[in-house]
């Protein structure tokens, strides 16, 4: 039977298949092997003969047309997944267990008779569920590591978040964690943040949190601390989450008070030039 092995945000998320797997290039790089696994997924060819199609109670809709969609009762969570390319197109039918910490994956068949169980968007789905039983959130956001410290610069598309992070590469000779898509996860020693496989080859990469910026343009550069409310609100904010589930909800803010009560966050106003490093280590040591 084939097996391979994932390692993301330091979970090892283990595929068992009985058929071939196609992989796709950006997972590649956070193989592993001979690791005790977190969460086991069983793959299978084709669609169960006897699904029915199930009650829906949430949508991911895009401009074009679902994405993907669920069911949820006490035992599981049923999603449907279509083909980005061609959304009437049924791609996969996954089934979670919570309880159980296990995937039923079932996808259709491709050339040689391999099956992709984690073609887009499954593949960032299972680490958003797993943001739902564990100390983990899953953000919009780039992160640099700049002289073993990591700083988190999250926000919506547009607020400078990859040009942060570039400028931070350039001028510094900061590591990216990634421009775009963050995992937080506690460890008993702290919180560290990971990149998750993307739409592009990046090898892992991990680094200890230290601050976290909510960045915006603005004529100047400036730093605001904020704590409590504001700060939660403000992370919650760009989070992934998607609000079907009233438990994951209330695990979301439990998880995300622990950030913002152990690390320090700030608005920071941006003018995205080479100089606002130099601004950054200056003031955010007196805020």
């Amino acid at each position: 039977m084939p097996k391979i092995q994932l390692a993301v945000g330091a979970f090892v998320f283990e595929l068992q298949a009985n058929c071939a797997l196609q992989i796709e290039d950006s997972y590649l790089p956070f193989l592993v092997e001979n690791k005790t696994p977190d969460i086991f997924i069983r793959c299978h060819a084709g669609f169960p003969t006897d699904f029915i199609q199930p009650e829906i109670h949430y949508q991911a809709k895009t401009p074009e047309g679902t994405l993907w969609e669920l069911h949820q009762n006490d035992q599981h969570t049923c999603v449907l997944v279509y083909n980005p390319e061609a959304l009437s197109e049924l791609q996969q039918i996954a089934y979670w267990s919570e309880t159980e910490r296990t995937w039923d994956i079932y996808a259709t068949v491709c050339a040689q008779n391999a099956i992709n169980p984690l073609a887009y968007p499954l593949g960032p789905l299972l680490w958003y569920y797993l943001s739902t039983i564990e100390e983990v959130l899953l953000i919009h956001g780039s992160a640099v590591v700049y002289e073993g410290q990591t700083r988190v610069f999250s926000g919506f598309s547009g607020v400078g978040k990859s040009t942060m992070a570039k400028i931070w590469e350039t001028h510094l000779n900061a590591t990216v964690i990634n421009d775009d898509r963050l995992l937080l996860r506690k460890h008993a020693d702290g919180w560290k943040v990971y990149n998750t496989p993307m739409f592009y080859v990046a090898e892992p990469k991990v680094g200890p949190l230290h601050t976290v910026f909510f960045p915006y343009h603005a004529p100047a550069n400036q730093i605001e601390p904020i704590q409590g409310v504001k700060a939660l609100s403000k992370l919650l904010a760009h989070t992934i989450h998607h609000g079907h589930n009233k438990s994951h909800l209330a695990h979301l803010m439990e998880v995300a008070t622990s950030v913002v009560e152990t690390h320090p966050c700030h608005l920071l106003g941006v003018v995205p030039t080479p100089e606002v490093t130099a601004y950054i280590l200056a003031h955010e040591s007196k805020c």
